[in-house]
């Protein structure tokens, strides 16, 4: 959590991590929508708009090629690394693209069924185990590798 060693919440710490996790969870709930969008049958033009999903993907991958270049990562690792950022980006940005398009052809399906609280609460506890996952990581790896999650 956000606390120094007194206990108490930290500012500066919440302003830094509040915008992050605000997008993030923006984020998902469009992706989260884009779900429900391509699984409901509504998402027309996707076919169309899949190369350019491929093409984000592919941005990501490059760019994170040449962040590791540039940091302690190198060889196996920085691909895999880079691999995973260029998967997650075609995911998120086709998903979070088609989960718009599908808000805003069928926004009747989205706001008149509070399907958007739904999908926004979901997507606000994904965003904070993701915070808090990143802030333990350690923790989390130590009990991942020791079979104790």
């Amino acid at each position: 959590m956000a606390t120094s060693a007194n206990g108490y919440l930290e500012r500066d710490v919440l302003a830094r991590a509040g915008p992050l996790i605000c997008a993030t969870t923006l984020s998902l709930t469009a992706a989260f929508l884009g779900i429900v969008g391509i699984a409901s049958g509504s998402a027309t033009g996707l076919v169309g708009r899949l190369p350019l999903y491929v093409l984000a993907g592919s941005v990501g991958f490059v760019a994170a090629v040449l962040a590791a270049e540039h940091s302690e990562y190198y060889g196996r690792p920085a691909l895999v690394t880079a691999a995973g950022v260029g998967v997650v980006g075609f995911v998120m940005i086709g998903l979070g693209t088609e989960g718009v398009v599908y808000g805003l052809t069928n926004p009747d399906a989205v706001v008149a069924s509070h399907l958007s609280v739904y999908l926004l609460s979901a997507a606000m506890i994904a965003s904070g185990l993701g915070y808090w996952a990143v802030r333990n990581w350690r923790d989390v790896t130590s009990a991942v590798n020791t079979s104790g999650l």
